[in-house]
């Protein structure tokens, strides 16, 4: 855990929950500070050379891209892990890859390609070159939630609950170019004027680009704006995936997505197999015994016949933020 100060904080917590839709965000979050810009702009940088921050910026939603995810369980010979891994580095659009704690599926990553079927046979190949014969595709049939915050000083992942958007509108619903969405996935410039460049690379004045970037956040085209903070930095050293098997389990999920404030990820997945946990929901804190308690609130809230808390084990892509 990195040693912080007390201005360090604060502005931590403002970039990950209060980061502003302005040309100058590092002003306003100077001004609501009491810190001048320019020192808000430097602490950003040192923090970033920390690696206590690992991007500021925005996810751009899969689906408006056009594009189709799965989180897949694959059960891949230990001797063949450390040849999975360096194949997985290399893939852009494989993320969220853990070794955990079940008792046949040790690896669990997330997949994405144009389509479904690329997708499934991207699967089929990369499962094929690491020797693993048994793995189940867990398709994701609704998003209902991203939010990747850290209460530094609660020591857990919090979000303030956020509008379940039921249908994320493409580039070409929304008439704006997919380029421009590709260049949103990018970490913005630590500098005084962070949207300048992607403005001027579209034609658009700063102005408009904010507004943009704020109308495609309020139809959920755009989540996670501000500071994506590395935990193991600030303490928030573990990690679980739950799973809930429910008879309602559309309403469970969204029980899960809009009372769970602990919650970063709830998505609502569908199999290609007999698989009866499909409501998952990602939980970080500074010790287990957080996210037990969490793991017990969210099974108050569900009419969950059985769960799965998965711990991270081991993360095979570590720093990689897509």
């Amino acid at each position: 855990m990195t040693t912080l100060s007390e201005n360090a904080y604060k502005i931590i917590m403002e970039l990950e929950y209060n980061f502003p839709f302005d040309e100058r965000p590092f002003r306003v979050i100077g001004e609501r500070l009491g810190i001048n810009e320019n020192d808000v702009v430097n602490t950003v940088k040192e923090l970033v050379d920390k690696e206590v921050i690992k991007r500021i910026g925005m996810y751009v939603s899969f689906r408006a891209k056009g594009m189709e995810s799965a989180l897949i369980a694959s059960d891949i010979p230990p001797e063949n892990l450390e040849k999975f891994r360096k194949i997985a580095l290399g893939i852009k659009d494989l993320t969220h890859n853990f070794i955990r704690n079940h008792p046949k599926y040790n690896v669990w990553y997330v997949l994405k390609a144009e389509n479904r079927e690329l997708l499934n046979r991207k699967i089929a190949e990369l499962m094929a070159e690491v020797g693993c014969k048994d793995y189940v595709i867990l398709y994701s049939k609704k998003s209902l939630k991203l939010s990747v915050k850290y209460d530094v000083i609660r020591g857990v992942s919090y979000a303030e609950n956020q509008p379940i958007h039921e249908k994320i509108p493409t580039a070409e619903e929304l008439g704006i170019q997919k380029e421009l969405l590709r260049e949103l996935s990018y970490p913005l410039p630590i500098i005084e004027r962070p949207f300048q460049k992607i403005s001027e690379k579209f034609n658009l004045k700063e102005s408009e680009l904010v507004e943009l970037i704020k109308e495609l956040y309020d139809k959920g085209v755009i989540k996670d704006y501000g500071a994506t903070i590395n935990g193991e930095k600030v303490g928030i050293t573990e990690n679980a995936m739950m799973l809930i098997n429910s008879e309602d389990l559309e309403s469970s999920c969204y029980n899960i997505a809009s009372k769970l404030r602990e919650a970063t990820h709830v998505v609502l997945r569908e199999s290609n197999t007999s698989w009866d946990y499909l409501c998952y929901a990602m939980i970080h804190a500074r010790n287990k015994e957080i996210i037990s308690e969490v793991a017990r609130k969210a099974l108050s809230i569900t009419n969950a016949k059985s769960y799965m808390l998965l711990f991270s084990l081991e993360n095979l892509k570590p720093g990689i933020v897509i």
